[in-house]
């Protein structure tokens, strides 16, 4: 689902003074046992981990985050558990609404209607309708089916610590890499086999001047680009929580 817009305009106001490290490949790679994700101390809430799978449930309060881990140690999960994380991640209220709210306003065209399909009701339909079938095939294929056949992790780990420069390498880095069952480092062959197989499949059901090579390499690049803004937004969430909370607590709030 999309909210790339929200997302952006928050992690612009994180700190950009810092510069940007000397970077190698395990610097913004690093291995599980090295405790990357840090989470574990945050405050009890909506931002912090389950004891259990060291999900926040939620980013900026509606977008489900079942796939996020803030837990300091790497434990593989099972074929059940990586089918339990999807379906939580895909059928999520809250994100079925933030998806609704989408295809109502930042789908919306007042030439073309919603996404392409015209206006009225039906118009909306469809363009919901779509925007859920695209993220049911690229995230069952890839987040779900092929990580199962292919002994692949589909969660984000938080790095959690480093210049803002180095963390934001990293977000973008896990597009394209993740873990192994075994905790090792390996290319996300699931991920990015789910969101192709997702562009392809989309022009069966898409307007028709939005079928084609040029509109479906198109989608696989908002895809892959909407994947890096959710690391994002998952990586310094804890961080835009905690300013949040002083702000409107003003040192008043419980610590």
């Amino acid at each position: 689902m999309s909210f790339t817009h929200h997302a952006a305009a928050i992690l612009a106001t994180e700190s950009s003074s810092d510069t940007l490290p000397s970077l190698t490949w395990a610097s913004f790679n690093p291995q599980p046992h090295q405790n990357l994700p840090q989470g574990q101390n945050e405050k009890k809430g909506r931002s912090s981990p389950s004891s259990q799978t060291g999900s926040p449930g939620h980013i900026f309060w509606v977008i489900p985050a079942y796939k996020v881990d803030y837990l300091g140690e790497f434990k593989p999960i099972s074929p059940r558990e990586k089918f339990q994380e999807w379906a939580q991640s895909e059928y999520d209220p809250l994100g079925l609404a933030a998806g609704a709210v989408e295809a109502g306003t930042l789908e919306y065209s007042s030439k073309d209607g919603f996404c392409g399909y015209g206006h009225g009701w039906g118009g909306y339909g469809e363009c919901f309708g779509s925007m859920q079938l695209d993220a049911a095939v690229s995230s069952f294929i890839g987040d779900y089916a092929l990580t199962v056949l292919l002994h692949q992790d589909p969660r984000y780990f938080r790095l959690g610590k480093g210049s803002f420069g180095k963390r934001i390498l990293y977000t973008a880095s896990r597009v394209f890499i993740t873990y192994n069952d075994a905790g090792h480092n390996t290319f996300y062959t699931s991920g990015i086999s789910g969101t192709v197989i997702a562009g392809v499949i989309s022009n069966l059901y898409y307007p028709q001047q939005d079928r084609g090579v040029s509109p479906t390499i198109s989608r696989i690049g908002i895809d892959l680009g909407n994947t890096a803004l959710y690391n994002a937004s998952a990586e310094f969430w804890p961080d835009i929580h905690r300013g949040i909370h002083r702000l409107v607590c003003h040192g008043a709030c419980k610590k």
